[in-house]
């Protein structure tokens, strides 16, 4: 995955497994590795998780300890900022998965920033519009990811920080002041047939 990430050009990745950081934090460990792949060259790998609250998708960056399932989204987000972590909507708007909403009732959650553009997301442009008008009329930050479960799909959509940083803590403080800028596209239908078809055959 990291190889891949390094190939389409990135300067880095953020790894959110659903509801465990001990894929994040492997990946962490290899890249600061001192006989990690040279071909990394200086990849900055965030550690997160993706957490399942009983509103819907969360992500949590910078976040080295693991967060529960089931939470309540303001008890989620408060241990996120407990951990030092920054809190996203994961796809808040979203068809076949749980995003928290677009509601105002989220502006009220203590949130960071949006995922506006989620390359997985169904419609792709529906969702990408809906969440990034929603984030604009309420002067929230912006983000936007892969949601990679493929190699293939990496980098599809991605984040583009304004500022030049390599430390993870002033990357996350650009996020919070909205330095950020979405980019990228939805996944092709045969990336999305593939990822179906690894997922029901138990490839992750």
């Amino acid at each position: 995955m990291v190889i891949q990430a390094r190939m389409k050009g990135l300067n880095g990745i953020a790894v959110t497994d659903h509801d465990t950081i001990e894929g994040a934090m492997k990946i962490v460990r290899m890249i600061e590795s001192p006989r990690g792949d040279n071909r990394l060259g200086n990849l900055i790998a965030i550690p997160g998780i993706e957490v399942s609250t009983r509103q819907g998708h969360l992500l949590g960056l910078n976040v080295t300890m693991s967060i529960p399932r089931g939470l309540d989204v303001e008890e989620a987000i408060e241990r996120i900022h407990d951990a030092g972590g920054v809190a996203v909507a994961a796809h808040p708007w979203i068809l076949f998965k749980r995003g928290i909403g677009l509601d105002s009732k989220i502006l009220s959650y203590g949130l960071d920033a949006i995922e506006v553009m989620n390359s997985s997301a169904f419609p792709f442009w529906l969702s990408a519009r809906k969440c990034r008008e929603f984030a604009r009329r309420h002067n929230l930050p912006q983000t936007a990811g892969s949601d990679s479960h493929i190699p293939e799909t990496i980098g599809l959509a991605y984040t583009i920080i304004s500022e030049c940083e390599t430390k993870i803590e002033s990357l996350m403080e650009s996020i919070r002041k909205g330095l950020t800028k979405p980019a990228g596209r939805g996944m092709p239908l045969s990336l999305r047939v593939k990822r179906a078809l690894d997922a029901l055959r138990g490839v992750s």
